[in-house]
């Protein structure tokens, strides 16, 4: 709520604001449920990003994004989750005893490790600094952003934590067709700087999102009935290409098809 009322004051962007109560709290206590209210965000959902606009628009918007994030001067009293290494760590275990209790593919499983232990090495690799830095949505995928006429709005903020910048992109990276992801960077760097080797870190980036929320996927009770076929398709292209150190970000066949 309070990165909503900031992102809210600092840029032109129509979010889901926060609205206090009476005593100017952000939370109200109903039957012992914590609620809050924000503004509603008109627009359209997309299961995906389907053309060029709609991706320079969702660019517009991620770049304004971490342009507040950049500078803000986050109060004492706030805490989030950090997107670090160590959600990564614990996918790569699970997956690792799912592969050997042979629930996974052992050869899928391995590429995922190699390709998760290198993206761990590049993300430790990166000095933080406000400028690639701070407070992130980390959850922009195409059910939580709405469009509206030629505008994308981010929504559904609960995930935000501290992260990198190019971890955000790296997500929303992995709903965009690789024909699009190019004019969706020219329009964020309209927007906020990309670093001289975003295309190389981007791809570990790319890895890093996929295994972090992986670490979540492998907790659902049906995950046994599309997880495995997600793996093998991330193993088989996209993963593969970053442990032989090949470019994917622009090529190739996203894994949802």
């Amino acid at each position: 709520m309070i990165w909503l009322e900031s992102l809210t004051n600092d840029t032109n962007l129509v979010l889901p604001s926060p609205i206090k109560n009476n005593i100017g709290e952000y939370v109200t206590k109903i039957a012992d449920i914590n609620c809050t209210l924000l503004k509603w965000v008109d627009g359209d959902q997309k299961q995906f990003v389907p053309t060029v606009n709609d991706a320079e628009c969702v660019g517009e918007l991620i770049g304004k994004l971490h342009k507040q994030s950049s500078f803000w001067k986050i109060p004492s009293s706030f805490t989030r989750p950090s997107f670090d290494n160590s959600r990564i760590s614990q996918s790569l275990e699970k997956l690792k005893q799912l592969a050997n209790a042979g629930e996974l593919d052992k050869n899928d499983v391995e590429i995922l490790q190699l390709a998760g232990e290198c993206a761990i090495l590049m993300m430790n690799d990166i000095e933080r600094t406000p400028g690639n830095w701070g407070i992130i949505h980390a959850d922009l995928i195409p059910s939580n952003f709405v469009f509206h006429e030629q505008e994308a709005r981010a929504i559904d903020f609960g995930a935000c934590g501290f992260g990198y910048y190019l971890f955000d992109l790296g997500w929303t990276l992995s709903y965009i067709h690789p024909a699009f992801r190019n004019q969706l960077l020219e329009s964020y760097a309209k927007q906020f700087d990309l670093p001289h080797n975003y295309v190389q870190r981007l791809e570990g980036f790319f890895v890093a999102a996929q295994l972090e929320t992986m670490n979540f996927w492998l907790g659902l009770p049906e995950s046994n009935e599309w997880l495995p076929s997600h793996i093998s398709k991330l193993a088989s292209r996209e993963f593969k290409r970053y442990v032989n150190k090949e470019e994917f970000l622009f090529s190739g066949t996203p894994y949802w098809e």
